[in-house]
């Protein structure tokens, strides 16, 4: 075993012996198990391409905590995906899970289970969005079809995927706001790799700052030694929220590449009041081989309630083809 395996598995093992030697409670307590999903439907408009009735999130599961004793609880997750099932996809529009499936396929979005202590969390998750994504990238993520991240087929800006699998993390307890989390994942079972990412991040999030800076080893067929470098930094004024993201990556093998490049995001967003929101949100990339782009999204939302409400959102793309999304979402 490498000495990155050894410091990877070495806090996963503390914090799972510490749990399970924990004295046994005469009877454990199960919260749940409790069902939950969004729906958020209505059309497409994509540049050059007909006007779609589109599933921008269709997604139900359940989930639940068992308190075992003292030191050990076992929460569990179980989500699917309906979007892809629903959607007719093609190279110009992008739906969760497509590029690893075929149309009218339903994606299992999320399938984890997490032991949590004392002294940390250990997560065997199978399938999870990621965390690195939820976490750094939050401020910039808040648009209903124009979400930037590596899996939004022509409108990707970012590198980093937004949906993981094959995911062995450790989240440390939270000291002062601060969390370091790390993670190994084992995407590719023939290529005598065990772990084909390795990922660490330090995120802070007490009252209106919040931010994130984390690093990510990346090999996978094509790409030998990728790294990966994002910061993300959030403030909430009350009214008005304001954040950003950048994110570095670096193709070892191949600086030409088109792994090999930089990107940047920001954005705004205002409550303007209880039942009206906009955000307004840039990015971009500097990709090789003539691939780079750029962005500019804005989006109105209208809030029946803390579970409804309507949007309208429009982008334009420098490099690929500007869309108008509009729908509602109802979350239960």
């Amino acid at each position: 075993m490498t000495t990155l395996k050894r410091l990877t598995l070495t806090p996963l093992a503390f914090a799972l012996a510490a749990a399970v030697s924990a004295q046994t409670l005469a009877e454990s307590r199960h919260d749940g198990p409790t069902f939950s999903g969004t729906v958020t439907g209505g059309v497409l408009n994509v540049a050059d391409r007909d006007l779609d009735l589109w599933a921008f999130r269709a997604e139900a599961g359940l989930g639940g905590i068992y308190t075992v004793n003292d030191g050990l609880r076992i929460r569990y997750d179980l989500v699917a995906d309906f979007a892809n099932a629903i959607n007719s996809v093609d190279e110009q529009t992008w739906t969760p899970g497509v590029h690893r499936q075929d149309d009218g396929e339903i994606y299992i979005r999320t399938a984890r289970v997490l032991l949590m202590t004392d002294y940390g969390t250990l997560g065997l998750q199978p399938r999870v969005p990621s965390g690195f994504w939820g976490q750094i990238y939050r401020n910039v993520d808040v648009f209903e079809y124009n979400r930037f991240h590596g899996q939004t087929g022509q409108n990707a800006i970012f590198g980093q995927a937004e949906q993981g699998s094959d995911v062995l993390s450790y989240g440390s307890p939270r000291f002062g706001g601060f969390q370091f989390i790390g993670a190994v994942l084992t995407t590719n079972a023939q290529n005598d790799q065990d772990f084909d990412v390795v990922t660490g991040r330090l995120v802070y999030d007490q009252g209106p700052l919040n931010f994130g800076l984390g690093h990510t080893q990346v090999r996978r067929p094509g790409i030998d030694n990728l790294h990966r470098t994002s910061f993300g930094i959030g403030y909430d004024f009350g009214m008005v929220q304001l954040g950003g993201v950048y994110e570095h990556n670096d193709d070892r093998e191949d600086s030409s590449g088109a792994a090999d490049f930089d990107a940047w995001g920001v954005n705004v967003s205002a409550n303007l009041s209880d039942a009206w929101s906009v955000s307004i949100g840039y990015a971009e990339n500097d990709r090789n081989l003539d691939l780079d782009n750029d962005a500019l999204v804005g989006i109105v939302r209208h809030h029946f309630n803390q579970d409804v409400y309507a949007f309208l959102e429009a982008s334009r793309y420098d490099s690929t083809d500007n869309n108008v999304a509009a729908g509602i979402s109802v979350s239960f």
